[in-house]
């Protein structure tokens, strides 16, 4: 029997996956492959990323998958991709230029920008060098004349259905990501255009995602698909996987990867006035219905990674959960590598580990691995907590999603801590795969309900309470610029 499946492009931070999924949410396959960025030497922290290698690549894995799938009939073709990510099309509609989500090479002109106040509250999040208006600001500063090449700026996302479909558009969530975009009139704001200096003709039409586009015939003959294969607009990945954990209005979300977002559902927008010390973000939903509400604490996983990598090449992440989970009340040290304060709306430049003198003879490159999955866990917990307050709610549980959750130790942490048991759904590590995927099969109503897969209790732990007020006294003190006193 031919069952119709969705073919979804997820292009993530380190590496791009092409999934296929079936109308009942299984995963039948996935390619992938890692992502290239590359240094602009112009700025002190510039990084792009060539579009036409990402696409060749993703046309690899598309043709791959497909000839791998058996019995299967592509139906729908859509896209989840990296937020703070986008594509610069020129007057012929080439697509010139990347400018990753880890691009920050407008950070050295932050000051430079009036008009803070009503940006920040009109776009939903703090002025920062992570969105499109400061990456675009940068450019204009060092590549001026790659900047006049500019016609259109479109999200990852929406530059895949660009090469699908000849459509140039911005889903809704990823039209947020720029700080150029009114949350509360849910159009392009002139005047946050003019406070960056930025041509508001370059900012092309907002679409929904859900909205069914016809392939162009070059594509559907690339790819060899049926007449009837549609593409589906997809969406920032954060939201997809709210999605795709099938967040309802009750739950918080947390969505665990490279950085770990607190994610709430909501009819309205937070008081900016009220709440402008916390560092949050307010983003339009999902087709519009609605706003997400996040407080995130900054780079998680990718932390833990890059340590491993260094730290413990040899090791699986299995062996180093069983570790942490037999020496879960005995932290030989403590760790700060997350970024984002857990009170205040600053961002920490210091970090490292903290440890008892004179220095520990038992401690090893384990325990120092340790030490940051429990800070990635502080973290959260006070991001929980945070976004609870914001939206004025108290959720008896925690829905999760990410590959961040894999690990036992992280979620049992982040379970005692919260007080709240934390649950997982199936393919709750590829979130944003089914979120993308539950997006063209609700055409048809033939998604169906997820089921829980795991379950985190907590337990009163007041070991973990103890070593986590020291872990916020250490971060504030190494990052205060209060004097000490005279040598």
């Amino acid at each position: 029997m031919i069952q119709d499946v969705a073919l979804i492009i997820d292009i993530g931070t380190g590496s791009t996956r092409v999934a296929a999924v079936s109308c009942r949410g299984a995963i039948l396959n996935i390619k992938s492959f890692k992502n290239s960025f590359y240094v602009d030497d112009e700025y002190n922290d510039a990084k792009y990323f060539i579009p036409n290698e990402l696409k060749q690549n993703i046309f690899l894995g598309v043709k791959e998958l497909s000839s791998d799938l058996k019995n299967c009939k592509i139906r729908y073709i859509s896209s989840s991709s990296a937020r703070e990510s986008f594509v610069l099309l020129d007057a012929n509609g080439n697509d010139f230029y990347g400018l990753p989500n880890v691009d920050n090479r407008g950070k050295d002109w932050l000051s430079s920008i009036p008009d803070k106040d009503y940006i920040e509250k009109v776009t939903g999040r703090p002025l920062t060098e992570d969105f499109g208006a400061m990456k675009l600001y940068g450019f204009k500063q060092k590549r001026e004349n790659y900047y006049h090449s500019i016609d259109n700026i479109i999200s990852l996302s929406d530059w895949i259905g660009y090469i699908l479909t000849g459509k140039v558009e911005i889903e809704l969530s990823q039209a947020c990501e720029t700080q150029l975009f009114n949350i509360y009139s849910k159009k392009w704001d002139t005047r946050v255009c003019e406070d960056f200096g930025l041509d508001e003709s370059i900012l092309p039409s907002i679409v929904t995602t859900g909205t069914i586009h016809e392939i162009l015939p070059e594509m559907k003959s690339i790819f060899n698909l049926d007449s009837e294969c549609s593409y589906v607009v997809g969406g920032a990945d954060t939201q997809l996987a709210a999605r795709g954990m099938n967040l309802s209005s009750s739950d918080i979300g947390l969505i665990s990867g490279t950085t770990s977002p607190v994610v709430k559902y909501k009819t309205s927008i937070p008081n900016y006035e009220k709440n402008r010390e916390f560092n949050f973000w307010c983003s339009c939903n999902l087709g519009g219905k609605g706003y997400q509400i996040e407080t995130n604490p900054g780079v998680t996983g990718l932390n833990l990674q890059l340590a491993k990598e260094k730290l413990l090449p040899d090791a699986t992440y299995e062996s180093i959960n069983q570790y942490v989970m037999d020496n879960y009340e005995d932290l030989k040290c403590v760790a700060s590598f997350t970024s984002q304060s857990p009170c205040k709306n600053i961002s920490f430049p210091n970090g490292g580990f903290l440890m008892t003198v004179p220095f520990h003879q038992e401690i090893g490159n384990e325990d120092l691995i340790h030490a940051m999955v429990a800070d990635i866990a502080f973290s959260i917990a006070f991001k929980i907590r945070q976004n609870e307050v914001l939206s004025q709610t108290n959720s008896p549980y925690i829905v999760g999603a990410g590959g961040g959750l894999r690990m036992d130790c992280l979620c049992q942490m982040v379970a005692d801590l919260t007080d709240k048991k934390l649950i997982l759904k199936e393919n709750y590590d590829e979130a944003s795969i089914i979120g993308a995927a539950m997006t063209c099969f609700a055409l048809e109503d033939s998604a169906q309900k997820l089921s829980v897969v795991k379950e985190y209790y907590p337990n009163e732990n007041k070991y973990l309470r103890e070593k986590l007020e020291t872990w916020l006294l250490y971060r504030e003190k190494m990052n205060s610029k209060k004097e000490i006193g005279a040598f």
